[in-house]
């Protein structure tokens, strides 16, 4: 079990990224840094590579400009990870915040959600 957003969990994260086919497949145009984070917690977000559609490295973010940041309460990124919450009401409805380009994550919407959908087949410690 890996608690949620850590360096460790992302590193897992980056394993499941690279085994699914479809995110590799519909991503090979696709070249970004993503940083993902808690609301308020800024401080402690990571970072995933991904290049080509294949996740390249992952880890602790740093201060350099990221292409995206996705960030969420606790309780909203339970939700968005285990599919109880889908990517676009969520971020409909600002559970999930979002910074970047919104015409890249539009054309990319489907692989947008199945990487979230992928959250939940890390084996993740929720007690935040």
């Amino acid at each position: 079990m890996y608690k949620f957003l850590s360096e460790e969990w992302i590193k897992a994260y980056i394993e499941e990224w690279n085994k699914n086919e479809k995110l590799r497949t519909e991503l090979k145009d696709f070249s970004a840094s993503i940083k993902y984070y808690m609301e308020g917690k800024e401080d402690q977000a990571v970072e995933l590579i991904v290049e080509k559609g294949e996740a390249k490295s992952a880890g602790k973010a740093n201060s350099h400009k990221y292409d995206f940041e996705l960030w969420a309460n606790p309780e909203n990124w339970k939700k968005l990870a285990t599919g109880e919450m889908g990517p676009r009401a969520a971020m409909l409805t600002k559970r999930l915040k979002f910074k970047g380009s919104m015409i890249t994550a539009m054309k990319y919407m489907s692989s947008f959600e199945e990487s979230l959908r992928l959250m939940s087949k890390v084996p993740t410690d929720w007690s935040l």
